[in-house]
C-alpha cells in the first residue's frame, strides 16, 4: 500500500488536533483538459502544450503513495480557522486559497507555494492553481513529502474542487485513474521539483471569507 500519507506524525502539524488515518488507495479522474503549467511557478521555460499520454502501465497508487485520509475524529478542530500560509493569495480564487493556506498549516516544511502568474495555460493566470514547491526533491525523504501532499490534496479532492494533481510527472485527476504526462524535457516542467494542484475556482474572495480545516465559510 505504500507509506501514510501522515507517516509517526513526521513534520506535520497534528498538534491541532487532526488525527488521521489511511484508510485506501486514490483513484479519482476529472478533467479532460492539458492539465498544468509550461514551466516553474516563478519564471520558466515555456514547456509545450499537450495532453498527458496514457503510460503501458499507469501509476499505480503504490508507486504514487496516494492514500486517502479519514475526517479527524475530533470536531473541535474544525473551530480553529486557517491563518494565510506562504503562498500569495493574490489572483487566487477562494477553493485555490483555501487548499494552500490547509497545505502550508499541515506542512510546515514548506516555504515556497506559487500562485497567480502568466502562463500559455489557463490555471494560474486564472488563480485556479498552485505550485507546491518540494525541498530537496531528489531526496527520499523529499520525494515522501511530495507524496504525502499529492496524496492529501486527492485525499480533499470534493471538498476543496481539486481537478488534477501532477507530480513526478504522474497525472492524478480528482475523479478517476491516473496516467502519465508527456516529457517536457526539464524537471520543473514535468513537476519533479513542485507538486501542482487545480481546483474549480469557486469565485474571487471578497474578503469576508474564513477558512477551516474541513469547511469554509463565505
Amino acid at each position: 500500500m505504500g507509506k501514510g500519507l501522515f507517516a509517526k506524525g513526521r513534520r506535520r502539524w497534528l498538534a491541532v488536533g487532526l488525527s488521521v488515518v489511511i484508510s485506501g488507495a486514490m483513484v479519482y479522474a476529472q478533467t479532460a483538459e492539458t492539465p498544468c503549467c509550461s514551466g516553474p511557478p516563478v519564471a520558466a521555460p515555456a514547456a509545450p502544450e499537450s495532453a498527458p499520454t496514457q503510460a503501458a502501465s499507469l501509476p499505480t497508487p503504490s508507486e504514487a503513495e496516494l492514500l486517502a485520509a479519514s475526517e479527524p475524529v475530533d470536531a473541535r478542530v474544525f473551530d480553529l480557522s486557517l491563518p494565510a500560509g506562504v503562498a500569495p493569495e493574490g489572483g487566487l480564487q477562494v477553493r485555490t486559497i483555501w487548499a494552500a493556506r490547509a497545505i502550508s498549516a499541515l506542512f510546515p516544511d514548506i516555504t515556497t507555494i506559487g500562485g497567480y502568474r502568466q502562463d500559455p495555460l489557463k490555471w494560474h493566470p486564472n488563480g485556479l492553481a498552485i505550485d507546491v514547491m518540494i525541498p530537496n526533491y531528489h531526496s527520499e525523504e523529499g520525494i515522501e513529502l511530495g507524496n504525502q501532499i499529492a496524496g492529501y490534496a486527492l485525499a480533499n479532492a470534493q471538498r476543496w474542487g481539486v481537478l488534477h494533481v501532477i507530480w513526478r510527472q504522474g497525472f492524478y485527476p480528482g475523479i478517476g485513474a491516473p496516467s502519465w504526462t508527456a516529457d517536457y524535457g526539464n524537471e520543473t516542467a514535468n513537476h519533479f521539483d513542485h507538486v501542482h494542484i487545480a481546483t474549480i475556482g469557486g469565485g474571487y474572495p471578497t474578503g469576508n471569507e474564513t477558512y477551516y480545516i474541513s469547511s469554509m465559510k463565505q
